[in-house]
């Protein structure tokens, strides 16, 4: 069986556009979680820094990750944020213990 894949995204978004951008990002949580291969999809907010936001993701397999990378969400959260986005940083983690 294939390891999981956990992904954490931590997203900078445009100050002046965090309302939009966040409540797309809620509407991109809520379409990904029905997605098959998905064990978790979360979105965590920085405390002392609003703008920055977080996805916590756990993926059956980096082919189900990459299914939702190439997704119709994905397209329509990025065309609905549309260069709200200013730094995005991705790491994909390989559990080490469980």
């Amino acid at each position: 069986m294939a390891e999981t894949l956990t992904i954490i995204a931590r997203v900078t978004v445009d100050p002046a556009r965090i309302d939009t951008i966040k409540q797309a990002m809620l509407d991109l949580v809520d379409a990904t979680l029905t997605e098959r291969g998905c064990l978790r999809y979360e979105l965590h907010q920085v405390n002392d820094a609003p703008q920055r936001l977080v996805f916590v993701e756990t993926w059956e397999s980096r082919d189900a990750w990459q299914r939702h990378m190439d997704g119709d969400a994905i397209r329509r959260f990025n065309a609905r944020i549309d260069g709200g986005i200013v730094a995005f940083e991705l790491d994909e983690l390989t559990p080490v213990s469980r």
